[in-house]
């Protein structure tokens, strides 16, 4: 079948139509009923809205859109979303839609809050779409992505995982893990997925010296001379995390610590 496919050149066509069936299952109900996939040019997929409210507010989401869409296509993954406003058909019959518990509604009001008033209610409904979208997934067995956040059945998602191989991020983790102040910093060259990535991978790396270093204060004692080096590591360690200086931080902040290393912190106090 491929090769009879390929001889009548229409793979190419029916990966097109591959990425337009699929995106209703990526994005979930809530942001189906409000765009409708167009076409589809290279690696771009073209989405109409009805508004440009809407358009605007989806393209600020897009790269979440972008993930769960390819991690449906991973023979031939798009690169980019256009929202553009055209012609949605309302649904033929009406959906019933369950009101977002208040802690999502609240959610949905900060994503908008620097919208001008006049289109603040068009961005209202496409920021609680996407809320209810994520809520869909979550629903469909996904959980949160321990990188980005974002609902995912893999764990880190397709997306991160391809991030966190990028030896840019690596070396940026590198980075980090002495000089956590820098963080911000990486933003221009990584990006914000590249930056969450680094931050994720340096965090982990010192959770793991962390527990390393407790282990051996452990086993050698107060004359092992390990302790120093323990809290040096976690005030590293509790920079990144909490995205505080370390002269800002407090004792009360080793609640955040691994537990072995936070006991052995205490008793050597």
């Amino acid at each position: 079948m491929g090769a009879t496919l390929g001889s009548a050149k229409l793979t190419g066509g029916i990966q097109r139509a591959r990425a337009i069936l699929l995106w209703p299952q990526a994005v979930g109900p809530e942001i189906a009923r409000i765009t409708r996939p167009r076409t589809q040019q290279g690696g771009t997929l073209f989405i109409e809205v009805r508004d440009s409210a809407t358009a605007h507010h989806l393209s600020m989401q897009r790269h979440h859109f972008l993930k769960a869409l390819n991690a449906l296509l991973p023979d031939a993954p798009l690169t980019e979303l256009r929202f553009g406003v055209g012609t949605v058909r309302e649904p033929t019959a009406p959906v019933a839609v369950a009101p977002l518990p208040a802690p999502d509604r609240a959610r949905a009001r900060e994503l908008v809050q620097d919208v001008p008033d006049d289109l603040k209610s068009a961005a209202l409904r496409a920021a609680e779409a996407i809320t209810r979208a994520r809520k869909w997934r979550e629903e469909q067995g996904f959980r949160p992505c321990p990188v980005c956040g974002e609902a995912s059945r893999e764990q880190p998602c397709r997306a991160c995982t391809l991030t966190l191989d990028d030896p840019n991020v690596r070396r940026a983790a590198r980075a980090l893990m002495r000089h956590p102040e820098r963080l911000e910093g990486l933003r221009d060259t990584l990006g914000n997925s590249g930056v969450q990535a680094a931050r994720f991978l340096a965090l982990r790396q010192l959770e793991e010296q962390l527990e390393l270093l407790a282990l051996e204060c452990v086993r050698s004692g107060e004359g092992g001379g390990y302790q120093g080096f323990l809290a040096e590591q976690a005030a590293l360690y509790l920079t990144l995390l909490l995205s505080r200086p370390r002269a800002a931080l407090k004792r009360s902040d080793r609640a955040y610590l691994p537990e072995r290393v936070r006991h052995v912190l205490n008793a050597s106090d």
